[in-house]
């Protein structure tokens, strides 16, 4: 039987299954078991408190109710028709970004829309599963926060926090050479982000002052990880592929450097062995991080050119046309970190331990510097006023069309970090009960004062319709327990439930 030959798209599409049912399998195995451990535990401390079977029933019922309320929420579907457009501050190859306002907490957001049918054409489908799933892993200061991520028949969203001050680039124009006390802190802001996503297990692999944002602050975060590849279980593994593993147009064809051009926009920031069939590891990040220092001090890349081939042809030459030049002087520690950086990658600087070291960051206090002063603070006279303006060309709404077959590419795309940060209410619950002290429950109701009381004495013969109406025991179980358990048993004032209005009309109905 001859052997049946998967294409690029047939196998990106197994491996985006796979992965993606893997996590949904692995995740729902390990709420379920944490979740089973904790009524467990739940349970264990009613009985340690003396609660009795009325008491722990209804507070089981009030737990069970909040979830039943979370997971209506949860599965809750997100819609363009969620988000007000504002402006379009970006555009590229595969879509555009716009600043959009949330209309339900009227948060500000930058959402990236990008067209299905482009990314398969151009078979960028584990590309944008490696954006998506790094920024959901992503939970820190140096990484744009993903909020959302949701799709529609035409488009793919990812909804982030909007990040004011533009990007890096648009400093780099504006200042043309920054100083270098100034670039010191750039440069090691941007040390702790590349730490933060090899910790991560991805490499960026497109590190440019484009993909660096600025925060109302003035601090640095990465975005744009399109390009950026998981290491798997090997930090060092080495990336046989080349730096483009899919086909582009067929005028791009030509040259392996034309086409590692065609994927990243501009190849200032490349590293030499990208161009390579020898293979390459996270280092690349590091040559990056050289280079934009390199532009930062100097105040233009160092291997720029007239063309984007041209400039290919000297990062693979590097050796022979890489200097520092006389003018403007820079301090010998700030050459020496350069050259390090931007070395064969057998000499390479890659140890971040060893790169906040260097003499360069001598005065850095790498625990604190999100929370020291940045050099430059961006403008806020208006919400786009560091960005470029973008003329429409799609609407924003659009009328809904019949699902198509691109929907399959991309199942399990949809994520909501709110879930992710909301507590359940179980967990609250024993939250609050490993909060009460057996002494404070005996001084306000001891266990004698509870064994002799009418309410919890009720006779057993008594149905479920009778106890759900006795208002006696709901009551008392308020004013003994509302201190304790606050938002999960004042529902039962608070709220009328579906259920107890139903059976007060019903009274109301048989005295009329």
């Amino acid at each position: 039987m001859a052997e049946v030959k998967l294409s690029n798209q047939t196998k990106d599409r197994v491996a985006a299954c796979k992965s993606y049912i893997e996590r949904k399998y692995q995740l729902s195995l390990q709420q379920e078991m944490e979740k089973k451990m904790i009524w467990q535990q739940l349970q264990q401390n009613m009985q340690n408190l003396n609660f009795t079977p009325i008491e722990q029933e209804l507070i089981k019922k009030e737990i069970l109710h909040k979830e039943a309320i979370q997971l209506r929420k949860k599965r809750q579907k997100i819609t363009v028709m969620d988000f007000e457009p504002i402006a379009i501050i970006g555009r590229g190859a595969f879509g555009e970004v716009r600043v959009c306002r949330d209309k339900e907490t009227k948060e500000i957001v930058a959402i990236k829309k990008m067209k299905k049918s482009e990314m398969i054409f151009k078979n960028q489908l584990g590309h944008i599963r490696a954006e998506r799933d790094i920024l959901v892993q992503a939970n820190c200061p140096w990484v744009v926060q993903l909020k959302y991520s949701f799709q529609d028949e035409k488009y793919l969203y990812l909804v982030m926090e909007f990040l004011s001050g533009g990007d890096f680039m648009t400093l780099l124009i504006k200042k043309d050479i920054i100083p270098e006390k100034e670039a010191k802190f750039y440069t090691a802001e941007i040390v702790l982000a590349i730490e933060a996503v090899h910790k991560l297990n991805y490499i960026h692999r497109d590190l440019k002052p484009d993909n660096i944002l600025i925060d109302e602050n003035g601090h640095l975060k990465l975005s744009d990880f399109g390009l950026c590849k998981h290491l798997g279980n090997k930090q060092n593994e080495i990336l046989s592929i080349p730096y483009t593993e899919r086909r582009q147009d067929t005028q791009q064809q030509q040259t392996r450097r034309q086409l590692a051009f065609s994927t990243v926009g501009t190849p200032d920031y490349i590293a030499p062995e990208v161009f390579s069939q020898k293979g390459y590891n996270d280092l690349v990040d590091w040559w990056s991080v050289g280079v934009i220092l390199f532009e930062m001090v100097i105040g233009y890349p160092p291997f720029y050119s007239d063309t984007p081939q041209k400039t290919c042809q000297k990062i693979v030459n590097w050796k022979k046309h890489f200097a520092i030049p006389k003018e403007p002087k820079i301090s010998p520690a700030c050459a020496d970190l350069i050259k390090r950086l931007m070395a064969d990658s057998s000499e390479r600087l890659g140890d971040v331990n060893l790169i906040k070291k260097h003499p360069f960051f001598n005065g850095i206090d790498w625990d604190n510097l999100r929370n020291m002063k940045a050099p430059y603070l961006p403008d806020k006279s208006k919400i786009t006023a560091n960005f470029d303006k973008f003329d429409e060309q799609d609407p924003w709404y659009q009328t809904a069309e019949k699902r198509g077959r691109e929907q399959n590419h991309f199942q399990g795309y949809t994520y909501k970090r709110t879930n992710e940060n909301e507590v359940s209410p179980i967990k609250r619950a024993l939250e609050e009960l490993e909060n009460i002290k057996p002494s404070g429950i005996r001084a306000n109701f001891d266990k004698k004062q509870r064994s002799q009381s009418p309410v919890y004495n009720a006779s057993p013969h008594l149905n479920q319709g009778q106890r759900s109406q006795s208002p006696s025991i709901k009551e008392q179980l308020k004013q003994t327990y509302v201190q304790y358990f606050g938002q999960y048993l004042s529902p039962l004032n608070k709220q009328k439930r579906p259920e107890t209005a139903q059976i007060k009309q019903q009274m109301a109905n048989k005295k009329n």
